[in-house]
């Protein structure tokens, strides 16, 4: 007898195992929650089992407490907090036969993270302003709330660009474009509101990209003219440029917008300030141009046929707040010189970190699938791009939690498509960060389903109390004009 089996035995053997190996590869989380650091109190981390087969249980275990689900997994609150809370780590098993397919440890990190995530709502369109709109979610629970929609008033305005101070949900600001245009501010909790108009005076627009500053006694904005225009060969879809850029700083005890950078071979952009308010940072362009028309169709045309050549770089300004000025730019990374473009620089709150955007020409990474986050020692002034949480697609605008403890970013990691907001832990000890994690939700297929793209999120440290009646009837009142300068 052959001490050897049989070649039709040791082909059962052999399919049996490549079906067995193939079954636990191919099995998934969507989204994908394995092995990652989740905050304490964030909603219930519910997805989907992907590649199982058909009968497949899906194990939770913390400590002594334990869940089991089948292929779709949703936690309920009271559930997931136990879990959270019985040790430092969880962990995934998914099981079938009494065979484990899949297995992941998810760390529950200390700090908890931020409870309010702000952000703007967008639909797959590039030019109609139907449909657009504030809103803010609870993280701690599946509440989505709006703050502020264009459906709520009768002139589709155009909402955007909000920031709070340091996560105050009190002091908040947001613009309004298009039809009785201005940019409403609450200095804080109590504040009723105004709505101003920067145009005038040495600025040939109003405010756009705000950053306010610690003291909450002034705001820094860029002030722009923007275009759009389209590609037909490219994998990007679209370009969007500055014609021309300046910087303001409006103070609010005064009610007057003083010039930061007015010089037309300057395109100044994406103002953020240090924590302790002594230094603006933002991004500089000095396209080449032999002087910037007064014709807009001028403008537009020479900013397309020189888009290539808009390369900002990171520049830095010491300020004075009691003469509110500025010291003379210097430079912090000289992109251009590498024919790459620097955006949305924002500081850790202990100061000693700059996370920036880099990618190709141009300010608006969020339209460049090349887009990655990277980030600035400020101590050793050493940068690095962040490998740990880049991906193959864009990642765009980033803002941290007022604790430094939690980053979240803009992704279009899952569909090329839809900009979706992804959340990653800090070690600022390090400079590190942890495999980031999607916005949860009840249903683990709405981010599949929702047509949106979540444009700047913004952490806030609690619920934004205002309501959108009370917004509604400031944003519908005329913009009033900002104080200026008397000339020089």
């Amino acid at each position: 007898m052959s001490k050897f089996p049989s070649f039709a035995l040791w082909q059962v053997v052999l399919v049996t195992t490549f079906f067995a190996l193939s079954a636990r590869a191919a099995v998934t989380l969507q989204p994908d929650y394995a092995n990652i650091t989740v905050p304490p109190n964030i909603a219930p981390l519910n997805f989907n089992v992907q590649g199982a087969p058909e009968g497949a249980r899906v194990r939770l275990k913390s400590g002594t407490e334990e869940a089991v689900f089948s292929s779709e997994v949703r936690i309920s609150p009271t559930v997931w907090r136990r879990l959270l809370s019985a040790s430092d780590a969880y962990t995934i098993t998914v099981e079938a036969e009494g065979a484990k397919l899949f297995c992941a440890t998810n760390r529950v990190a200390e700090a908890a993270i931020a409870p309010t995530l702000a952000y703007r709502l967008i639909p797959p369109s590039y030019e109609n302003y139907q449909n657009v709109g504030l809103y803010w979610r609870d993280l701690t629970t599946f509440e989505e709330r709006p703050l502020y929609t264009n459906l709520q008033s009768s002139t589709k305005q155009c909402v955007n660009c909000h920031h709070f101070n340091q996560g105050d949900p009190g002091s908040l600001l947001f613009h309004l474009r298009a039809s009785n245009a201005g940019t409403v501010i609450f200095k804080d909790k109590d504040d009723p509101g105004i709505k101003r108009n920067f145009k005038g005076g040495p600025f040939f627009s109003s405010g756009v990209y705000p950053a306010w500053h610690p003291s909450g006694k002034a705001i820094a904005f860029s002030v722009n003219d923007t275009l759009q225009c389209f590609y037909y060969r490219e994998t990007d879809k679209i370009e969007v440029l500055d014609s021309r850029s300046d910087m303001l700083l409006y103070d609010l005890e005064s009610d007057t917008a003083y010039p930061v950078e007015t010089t037309p071979e300057i395109f100044d952009c994406f103002p953020a300030w240090s924590p302790d308010g002594k230094q603006l940072f933002s991004v500089a362009a000095q396209p080449g141009f032999a002087e910037i028309p007064e014709d807009k169709q001028a403008r537009s045309e020479q900013a397309i046929l020189g888009y290539t050549n808009l390369c900002y770089n990171l520049i830095v300004r010491d300020y004075n707040a009691e003469k509110k000025s500025f010291s003379s730019p210097k430079m912090v990374i000289n992109a251009s010189k590498e024919k790459r473009s620097i955006t949305f620089p924002r500081v850790s709150p202990d100061g000693r970190w700059l996370v920036f955007t880099l990618g190709p020409q141009g300010v608006f990474h969020i339209w460049h699938h090349s887009a990655d986050l990277w980030m600035l020692d400020l101590e050793k002034r050493t940068f690095r791009p962040l490998n740990e949480i880049n991906s193959s697609d864009t990642e765009s605008y980033h803002s941290f939690t007022p604790d430094g403890h939690w980053m979240v970013f803009s992704s279009r990691r899952d569909d090329g498509a839809y900009t979706r907001p992804y959340f990653t832990h800090f070690d600022a000890t390090t400079g590190t960060f942890t495999k980031p994690f999607i916005l949860p939700q009840e249903d683990p297929a709405h981010h599949d389903r929702r047509m949106f793209s979540y444009n700047i999120p913004e952490f806030a440290t609690g619920p934004i109390t205002r309501s959108p009646k009370e917004i509604r009837r400031l944003a519908e009142q005329p913009a009033a004009d900002a104080k200026f300068p008397a000339a020089q």
